[in-house]
């Protein structure tokens, strides 16, 4: 079983370049967890107790008001990371994490993965290189929300994902949204009926075709205008 998931880990931007040595600790770290769809993974302000990679499903990681409205800060994909924020800072979690489907997650402890962070040079570097990369998405969220229009965000959100899949953003490529609208709705910082009233729109532009969850690229540099916030 190690051997399987030192495998895995080499798959990993965090663990990436490591020597086989510190592979086999994370390794011997490491332990599975399954959660079912729906399932509270951790809780907002409970203390770090570890993080996860993400092995099949989908998770969200999500902030709530007092009356209950939600805001999803990140969806987590296969092959990433969560969670490693508040373990690096050793503090609490700082958002909410729940399956969105069925999901096979590795999870690794804070005390002895901060011990091995300390022992690694390498691993050290490619964590605060995770951080930042983590810091960038954030604040170009906050810049989507608080300066573009929800035509913006959304065509960001779908050159993203095309590059994600395919490496590259072209005409004729399909993504699959794997996501209800709901709930990418609540990424975008919108509502349902206004992410669908902006699909439409894209869609009479002639920038997508979207059929049941499956979105065309049709006019590549178009949507690379709207993501940028370039009037149409």
């Amino acid at each position: 079983m190690s051997e399987d998931k030192a495998a895995i880990l080499r798959r990993i931007y965090l663990f990436s370049g490591l020597p086989e040595e510190d592979l086999a600790a994370l390794a011997r770290l490491a332990v599975a967890r399954n959660f079912p769809k729906d399932a509270v993974i951790f809780w907002e302000g409970r203390q770090a107790a570890g993080f996860f990679i993400l092995l099949e499903g989908q998770v969200k990681l999500v902030k709530s008001s007092p009356d209950g409205k939600e805001y999803i800060l990140r969806l987590v994909g296969p092959w990433e990371t969560f969670g490693e924020a508040a373990v690096l800072a050793e503090d609490v979690y700082p958002a909410t994490a729940v399956a969105l489907s069925d999901c096979r997650t590795l999870f690794f402890p804070t005390a002895p993965f901060l011990a091995l962070l300390t022992a690694s040079p390498r691993l050290s570097r490619n964590m605060l290189a995770t951080m930042s990369r983590l810091l960038y998405h954030l604040t170009r969220q906050l810049e989507d929300l608080s300066l573009k229009e929800v035509s913006a965000r959304l065509a960001r959100f779908i050159l993203d994902k095309c590059r994600e899949t395919h490496g590259q953003v072209a005409p004729d490529l399909v993504i699959e949204l794997n996501i209800s609208k709901t709930h990418l709705a609540s990424y975008l910082g919108t509502i349902s009926e206004t992410l669908s009233r902006t699909l439409a729109r894209l869609k009479a532009l002639g920038v997508i075709n979207e059929e049941k969850g499956r979105i065309t690229i049709k006019e590549p540099q178009l949507l690379e205008n709207i993501a940028r916030g370039i009037k149409v």
